[in-house]
């Protein structure tokens, strides 16, 4: 299915990467919809997206299956079916064992794999054998790292999450796993850190464009350091 004049759900689409992939989508001449948590976010892609005007933004909390099911039905109203799904509803949060409870461990595990599975399950009778799912997973879900256990638990979570989807659904399930990926918000929260080793998120949007519109590719975990995407098996 050409992305072309398809339909296409961003989550988190105002989020670091959002705006990356709301305005390639929109260059290539898709319907773009897409969600976020908060009033201010909502007011602030103005600033950051390109091609803000072209997206249909939509608040909505990804955690409660009632608020992702009424907004399936608005979505279905008003745009018919959805193509394709991009989910990038998240957000990184430090702690190791010792400084991380339970109630932040269960926050980890909503944001990341919560927001996914619901929003997958709300749209699966949008999708077809021609439809693209690209969830994001993190390189850390595949070489943790010390201090980022719930962020890489959740991100773990979406990679099984992935896999699983792929063996149920019709459509094509694939997840990216970036390494700290080269965006503004990331080099305000470690300016100290070394940016040349970090994934640019226009080699993001590359993959994550090339496993919607590629029928060959499905039920991957392609993780990206430096840019270089590698399958894991």
């Amino acid at each position: 299915m050409e992305l072309r004049s398809s339909t296409v759900l961003v989550t988190g689409a105002t989020g670091n990467m959002g705006p990356y992939v709301t305005d390639r989508l929109a260059d290539h001449g898709s319907d773009v919809i897409g969600t976020y948590v908060t009033e201010t976010e909502g007011d602030d892609v103005e600033t950051r997206a390109e091609h803000a005007d072209a997206v249909s933004y939509h608040q909505v909390d990804l955690t409660d299956q009632a608020a992702v099911e009424a907004f399936a039905e608005t979505v279905g109203d008003e745009h018919g079916s959805i193509d394709h799904i991009v989910g990038l509803a998240g957000g990184f949060s430090m702690g190791g064992v010792s400084d991380t409870d339970g109630g932040a461990f269960e926050a980890a595990l909503n944001r990341h794999a919560t927001t996914a599975f619901l929003t997958v399950k709300a749209f699966a009778d949008h999708l077809s054998e021609q439809s693209g799912v690209v969830l994001f997973s993190s390189d850390r879900a595949i070489e943790p790292v010390g201090g980022t256990l719930a962020y890489d638990v959740g991100k773990g979570a979406v990679r099984t999450l992935t896999e699983s989807l792929d063996v149920e659904l019709d459509a094509r399930v694939n997840a990216v796993a970036p390494f700290l990926i080269d965006v503004p918000g990331n080099r305000e929260a470690m300016p100290d850190a070394d940016f040349s080793t970090w994934t640019a998120p226009e080699a993001v949007v590359d993959e994550v464009l090339h496993l919607l519109s590629n029928r060959g590719v499905t039920g991957q975990i392609v993780q990206m350091t430096g840019g270089q995407p590698e399958v894991k098996e």
